[in-house]
């Protein structure tokens, strides 16, 4: 599913109370599996949220993180191919209770990654031994052998960072970020494929300072 302006939005305040990893699940709309991919520390505590092969969404603002090492996760979906249907940040597990609809990633080529502005440095410099094409050389093999992920990309440089397939089709999914009680950031997440019956599982806006 592609949002956009004719895609309903689930504007609510989410599942009943449960730990972050648990409120994705059950929030979800279908069956889905876990996979854990590794711990991963924003560079900066800024990223983009961005299509990793033609970086479109690399420009304007960053989308403020903690800098503390965060559990890369991805829910599958299980009834069809195993499609990646959220990748997902989680800093803690505390019971998230709002949070925001951040941005829209956009995809271009099927791929989606959350890349802090030091990666999209690292990829522009290796890009520029290949003509400027970066679905060449190592970094493209490792995406073709981990897809759909997520996983975290290794450019020879030592540069790390998030990738994960977007489902079938191409277009914008939403980014959301979750806070705790105490107004911390538990979670940011993006979302590429809804239930039939539901819409895109967005949290309740936070009526309290956030961090």
């Amino acid at each position: 599913m592609i949002r956009g302006a004719a895609v309903a939005l689930l504007l609510c305040a989410g599942p009943a109370p449960a730990e972050t990893l648990d409120w994705l699940r059950a929030g979800i709309g279908f069956e889905t599996r876990v996979n854990e991919a590794g711990r991963w520390a924003v560079p900066g505590g800024a990223l983009y949220a961005a299509d990793p092969l033609t970086l479109f969404g690399t420009e304007g603002d960053t989308i403020a993180v903690p800098e503390s090492p965060a559990r890369l996760v991805g829910l599958h979906e299980t009834e069809f191919e195993g499609r990646t249907a959220v990748m997902a940040l989680i800093w803690s597990d505390a019971v998230p209770v709002c949070g925001k609809d951040l941005t829209t990633i956009g995809v271009d080529t099927g791929l989606a990654g959350f890349l802090p502005p030091s990666a999209v440095k690292a990829l522009d410099a290796y890009a520029v031994e290949f003509g400027g094409d970066l679905y060449r050389g190592t970094y493209a093999e490792q995406i073709d052998r981990l897809y759909p992920g997520p996983f975290l990309a290794d450019l020879p440089d030592g540069t790390r960072f998030p990738v994960s397939g977007s489902g079938w089709g191409d277009g914008g999914y939403p980014v959301a970020s979750l806070y705790s009680a105490d107004g911390e950031m538990v979670a940011l997440y993006a979302q590429f494929i809804t239930g039939e019956d539901t819409g895109w599982l967005l949290p309740g806006a936070c009526d309290f300072p956030t961090s």
